[in-house]
């Protein structure tokens, strides 16, 4: 089994991210906080089992963005899964529109298409990873493509209800087979404070 793995940056000693702008001749730094949303960090989907996104940092909701992917086998489904403690839950423990106690939660329902004018793009919101005392929950919106056009076949996500601790990743993968070495994951945070 490979993984393509996508860190997420962590603060730096609280700081938040930084940026400097030029104005009327001369810099200013922006300090934590100056933006609501936040690029993290970008990779080339890799002919890999599973996209993890690892090391989420508490006190922001995710935004992951996965452009183009297309799937080694004909008509599959993408899932995800949380980590906590670097650890992926497989149990019964995620609910979705079609069941619950799951191993998994259903993001892409129909059959995409294994070509690579097919496959899928879909945002997906992880809701505060780093939080504590209650479910996360996962919702996104997307299109499968086919040879003939899109077809909006999502569903609208689902909640982890392993327990109500931190999460700090989360795996996307498919019903069966691999990713194609085509598309894009990137990752981006909004802050919470």
């Amino acid at each position: 089994m490979s993984t393509l793995l996508v860190a997420a940056i962590q603060d730096v000693a609280g700081a938040g991210s930084k940026a400097t702008l030029p104005t009327a001749g001369s810099n200013f730094t922006l300090g934590a906080g100056w933006g609501a949303l936040e690029f993290v960090s970008s990779a080339n989907i890799s002919a890999a089992t599973n996209l993890d996104v690892t090391s989420l940092a508490a006190g922001y909701d995710y935004i992951f963005s996965i452009q183009g992917a297309v799937p080694v086998t004909d008509g599959t489904t993408m899932l995800c899964r949380i980590s906590q403690s670097t650890t992926f839950d497989t149990g019964s423990n995620y609910a979705d529109q079609n069941a619950i106690n799951s191993t998994s939660i259903e993001l892409i329902a129909s059959a995409a298409g294994n070509v690579a004018t097919e496959g899928f793009s879909t945002d997906v919101l992880f809701r505060n990873p780093g939080g504590t005392g209650y479910y996360r929950a996962i919702t996104h919106s997307g299109l499968r493509f086919t040879a003939s056009g899109t077809a909006a076949t999502i569903t609208p996500g689902g909640q982890f209800v392993g327990d109500t601790g931190a999460c700090d990743g989360i795996r996307f993968f498919l019903a069966s087979g691999n990713w194609q070495a085509l598309g894009k994951i990137q990752v981006f945070r909004r802050r919470l404070s």
